[in-house]
């Protein structure tokens, strides 16, 4: 056997042979439930409603086509995340983070 092959069989063996220690959770008892940041889509048609606007007006004022608006808060397509943005802080008068939590207290 050359030693390449000799090492690398020692390596195996030894790899093969650890016992590995599973680390313990930093949290105790049931586990902290994960939230994912909204969709574009929820974004949208949340700050939509708080203010009370129509899909329409927000179009209009936004300077897009009605069934554009209604395809993105359905998801059917997803919105930029530029138009997003825009959106809220334009058109809505929030700010994002505003409307991430008025999201997160919701649900």
């Amino acid at each position: 056997m050359t030693k390449v092959n000799t090492l690398n069989l020692l390596c195996k063996t030894r790899i093969t042979n650890q016992k590995y220690k599973h680390a313990e959770p930093i949290w105790s008892g049931a586990r902290p439930k994960l939230s994912r940041t909204p969709k574009g889509a929820n974004l949208l048609k949340y700050a939509r409603n708080f203010r009370g606007l129509t899909q329409a007006e927000s179009a209009a004022h936004y300077g897009i086509e009605e069934r554009t608006l209604r395809r993105w808060e359905n998801n059917e397509y997803n919105p930029r995340w530029n138009d997003v943005v825009a959106l809220i802080e334009d058109v809505y008068m929030m700010e994002i983070i505003q409307v991430l939590e008025g999201l997160r207290t919701e649900h």
